[in-house]
């Protein structure tokens, strides 16, 4: 029996009131040359300065923008534009939404503008920004996207996206990251396995935390090199789908070289902002090509809304119907 080399565990690196700025109509129509994009650190710094609740988030920002092609600098400015880094969260009725620092379809009768927390919050306007909305209808510039997004205000919105984007670094005028490595782009279905490749050694393991709405949920997993030959690997992908056909893919795509019966841990977590099943597999990235590694479904599970969150949907149903009477 062959002995198996172990090799360090591999983290996925993933691991309403305008605000009126003088600065914004000095901004003009030029960006200066592009600066290098801001870390985490540097984010939460920005939003310490302005005194922002959403501090600390800074990685959810980076990490969530990474995995929707969309500039995290963007992502943060939107949320200064709209209530000041969430410090000013629109009311209708005496009903505040929670977390929505982006004013992100907010109406009384929209389930998706209450977040259960800011990460939540930046992770759905993210995926949102990034899918068909937006870049995925070719709308890449901040001019471009502003009368969709904000059609009442719309050049206030944009003079002050436009300076924030510019004091971080970012590019106005495409509002896009680019992508990085090879590792193959989301598909709906699991790709088909390559005998003697990889192997998944056991299964997918998941924590045993909550599974609602609100909390993060951990995994991690053992890769080994089966075959007798070194392998040079180009990332490692989770695939997770999540109700109504949610991506929230997990990518390492930095290469890789596996030798023959070596093995590598990977882990990894991502928020459950959704209500519904979850479910998905592992697959790797060799030659441009990706392969399934282990079953179809590795893993799945169901999440539930938290208690005080289906109460309080169903009271304001019930106003909704008094009212009507």
């Amino acid at each position: 029996m062959r002995e198996r080399v172990h090799s360090k565990p591999v983290n996925f690196a993933l691991t309403a009131a305008f605000v009126v700025l003088i600065a914004a109509a000095l901004a003009g129509a030029f960006a200066p040359a592009a600066a290098a994009a801001p870390d985490a650190a540097q984010l939460d710094a920005f939003l310490t300065q302005r005194d922002s609740p959403m501090t600390g988030s800074g990685a959810t920002f980076i990490a969530e923008g990474q995995l929707y092609g969309v500039d995290p600098v963007f992502l943060v400015a939107i949320a200064g534009a709209e209530t000041s880094f969430g410090q000013l969260l629109y009311s209708q009725n005496g009903d505040q939404c929670t977390y929505n620092a982006f004013n992100w379809f907010y109406g009384p009768t929209w389930p998706t503008s209450d977040f259960t927390s800011w990460d939540a919050g930046i992770a759905r306007v993210a995926e949102g920004l990034g899918g068909p909305l937006y870049h995925g209808a070719g709308l890449y510039s901040v001019d471009a996207i502003a009368p969709k997004y904000c059609p009442d205000g719309t050049e206030q919105w944009v003079a002050n996206v436009k300076a924030f984007m510019i004091e971080l670094g970012g590019n106005p005028d495409d509002t896009r990251v680019a992508a990085t490595g090879s590792a193959p782009s989301p598909s709906p279905t699991p790709p088909s396995s390559e005998a003697g490749l990889v192997a998944l050694s056991g299964s997918v393991k998941l924590d045993d935390g909550d599974r609602e709405v609100g909390q993060r949920i951990y995994a991690w997993f053992t890769l080994t090199n089966t075959g007798g030959q070194t392998l040079d690997l180009e990332g490692i992908r989770m695939a997770i789908r999540g109700p109504g056909r949610v991506v929230r893919d997990l990518v390492s795509d930095a290469p890789l070289t596996l030798a023959a019966g070596q093995s590598i841990e990977v882990s990894s977590s991502w928020p459950l902002d959704l209500a519904g099943r979850w479910h998905g597999w592992i697959e790797v990235a060799r030659d441009g090509k990706a392969s399934l590694v282990g079953d179809e479904q590795a893993f799945g599970f169901w999440v539930r809304l938290p208690r005080d969150l289906e109460l309080r949907r169903w009271e304001q149903r019930d106003s909704t119907l008094n009212q009507a009477l």
